[in-house]
């Protein structure tokens, strides 16, 4: 990103990026807010309701998101060369996996629990959606698990992380899809690639996080205005919790619960380090960015492997903190673009 005149709304804020994948962390934050809010409509009635309008918003950011990217290309070709080549853009394609996933499965999770009707359709739209987004998050942890390997930078970020939850995520939101299909062969082909991808997300994922989590520590702290990015080891915590609880057969099942609840207790210490960190970027002012959505999925995930653990209060509490993420990362985002638009 570029750096504009401290006239706007903080001091050196960063010129706002046109659609495309540095702002489906906002896709990714309201389809996962959309299918907590329905897991939790039953204790607290208004939560369907917004469930519904979030799956709405979740699909409006994907499809004009997508669209508005598509644009670009055809105005400049170079804008996707640089998106896949450029080191510090290609992680962001972990977000676009992300978003198709979260987005997929909120609306089979929504539809089928408001309108079980078109529930068969709401599967198949979940179905594609995965396939896609599974494919997707595949190459892009691949891809970037190569540049790392090859390349071996000198100062590492929690943004590296990124590319690899995708896989992660597949692992839940398949093990979920994998429950409603009829045919043992398919059933089992998509839990072994949920199987896979739980492995290759917390095996590179766990590595990166070591690395990135040693340098922040004990070298250079995360710059002041990647403060958010904190947050985003947290979506393999929540995510592999949730997995585990999804994936595991019955004789698993003490064991994925014992996984599920030491990562997680194990994960509010870097959530503790992602809220001070935080804090610290916004007394110094951080100007506002697409990175602030990396607070709201995250966070998310940690809720829904609560819930998948039976921790159901301190889910209900988890999703009514994203609530407040998700508006504040909202205002905040509207606020940048149309200063943007005016400047």
């Amino acid at each position: 990103m570029t750096s504009a005149p401290a006239t706007g709304p903080g001091p050196g804020a960063p010129a706002v990026p046109g659609p495309g994948p540095a702002w489906f962390g906002a896709v990714m934050g309201t389809g996962g807010l959309s299918a907590l809010l329905q897991i939790h409509a039953e204790r607290v009635p208004g939560f369907g309701p917004l469930a519904l309008v979030m799956l709405a918003l979740g699909w409006l950011l994907l499809v004009g998101l997508g669209a508005g990217f598509a644009r670009s290309i055809v105005r400049d070709p170079d804008v996707w060369t640089r998106s896949v080549r450029d080191a510090a853009m290609l992680p962001l394609w972990g977000m676009v996996s992300m978003g198709l996933l979260a987005v997929g499965s909120a609306s089979f999770v929504v539809v089928d629990a408001r309108a079980p009707s078109l529930s068969t359709v709401a599967f198949g739209v979940d179905a594609a959606l995965w396939g896609a987004g599974t494919v997707l998050g595949l190459a892009t942890a691949t891809g970037f698990a190569v540049w790392l390997f090859t390349t071996r930078p000198a100062h590492p970020l929690p943004t590296w992380a990124l590319p690899m939850v995708p896989p992660m995520v597949s692992a839940t939101t398949g093990g979920v899809l994998a429950g409603q299909i009829d045919s043992p062969t398919v059933r089992t082909a998509v839990v072994a690639v949920c199987t896979f991808g739980f492995i290759a997300a917390l095996g590179l994922g766990g590595a990166v996080i070591t690395m990135a989590y040693h340098h922040a520590w004990f070298r250079t702290p995360v710059p002041v205005a990647l403060s958010p990015s904190t947050w985003i080891p947290l979506g393999i915590v929540g995510q592999s919790a949730a997995a585990a609880q999804v994936l595991a057969g019955p004789g698993q099942a003490g064991i994925a619960r014992l996984y599920g609840a030491v990562v997680l207790i194990a994960g509010a210490g870097l959530g503790a380090f992602a809220v001070v960190s935080t804090i610290r970027g916004f007394l110094a002012r951080m100007p506002c960015n697409p990175g602030w959505w990396a607070m709201a999925y995250p966070l998310g995930t940690c809720a829904l492997g609560a819930h998948h653990l039976g921790w159901a209060a301190a889910s209900l509490v988890t999703v009514v903190a994203l609530c407040g993420i998700w508006l504040l990362c909202a205002v905040a985002s509207v606020r940048a673009v149309l200063w943007a638009r005016t400047s």
